[in-house]
């Protein structure tokens, strides 16, 4: 029998046009049942003057979309996975990993690129994680916050009130707007947050017919990079908060795996990497979130 299937978004453009990609997905799977999008507003977008380290919890842009789950407004919530913490709400299950767009960090200005910033540029960005390793490379470089839509982040430096701002490359791609991207920024520079560029759809746990709808959208190489990830993020208890950051990617030998903690008011950053055989990965997270954490301590660093 055919049914509707009701999925929950945010109601930014770049939130509709990641759910709008995975409703195509599933129509396409499953043309006998219609899918329908319903835009759900979180408390991360609706405090726009709030620097994201300054808000208290977790979940900021999740929370709300997992309560329409369990009250049974929608059947589906698609999320960044960047934006999910480790720990999702009781009764939920993060059900298919879709697959991941660009991971990078990108570099939007004026300037020719990240080497010709100005001394003293200030560039936008609410990333603590992007600050401390920014930082790191560029000293001289200030920060201001930003926050918003997309859309807003990018009027705000075509008015000049920043000399750069730096984005998800993933999110600029999927709305079409890659020729906006002066540069991607290389590991050697910002190492991305957990889960950067994965979409992920969520459902009730309990909901197997839902279960079985999203199965044919998971991709298991997806998965297998977030799990990594974020278990790297479980072991170091942060979350997009925190200057933290992981990235896995499939190599010849497996799995190249960076990772780094940074102070942003220090510009401090210590980095770590392993790359190696995929059964063996789970063992260098909890080896290389030792070796973070430790070093960390040692060096009086604050990233949370």
């Amino acid at each position: 029998m055919s049914r509707t299937v009701r999925i929950g978004t945010r109601g930014s453009l770049l939130a509709w046009t990641q759910s709008g990609h995975a409703q195509e997905l599933l129509q396409h799977a499953h043309p006998q049942h219609s899918f329908e999008l319903e835009r759900i507003s979180t408390r991360g977008d609706r405090d726009h003057a709030t620097p994201l380290i300054h808000m208290a919890g977790t979940g900021l842009f999740t929370k709300e979309l997992e309560e329409a789950l369990l009250d049974g407004r929608v059947d589906i919530a698609v999320h960044s996975l960047k934006d999910v913490p480790y720990d999702v709400a009781p009764g939920c299950v993060l059900a298919a990993f879709l697959e991941r767009e660009s991971p990078w960090d990108a570099l939007l200005t004026p300037h020719a690129g990240w080497e010709d910033l100005p001394q003293g540029a200030l560039v936008g960005t609410s990333s603590p994680r992007r600050i401390a390793q920014l930082r790191a490379a560029r000293p001289d470089l200030r920060f201001a916050d930003l926050r918003g839509n997309l859309d807003t982040r990018l009027s705000r430096l075509e008015k000049g009130e920043y000399d750069a701002i730096v984005l998800a490359e993933a999110g600029l791609v999927r709305l079409g707007w890659q020729a906006r991207i002066k540069q991607s920024l290389s590991p050697e520079v910002c190492i991305p947050a957990f889960g950067q560029g994965i979409l992920v759809a969520e459902c009730r746990e309990d909901d197997a017919p839902t279960r079985a709808l999203l199965a044919p959208l998971d991709e298991a190489p997806v998965r297998r990079a977030a799990d990594l990830e974020r278990s790297l993020m479980r072991a170091l208890g942060g979350g997009c908060k925190a200057a933290l950051a992981a990235l896995c990617q499939p190599s010849q030998a497996g799995w190249l795996i960076r990772a780094g903690l940074g102070d942003p008011a220090r510009g401090v950053v210590l980095r770590r990497h392993w790359e190696g055989e995929d059964t063996l990965a789970e063992v260098a997270m909890a080896r290389l979130a030792e070796e973070l954490l430790a070093g960390a301590r040692e060096a009086g660093l604050v990233w949370a």
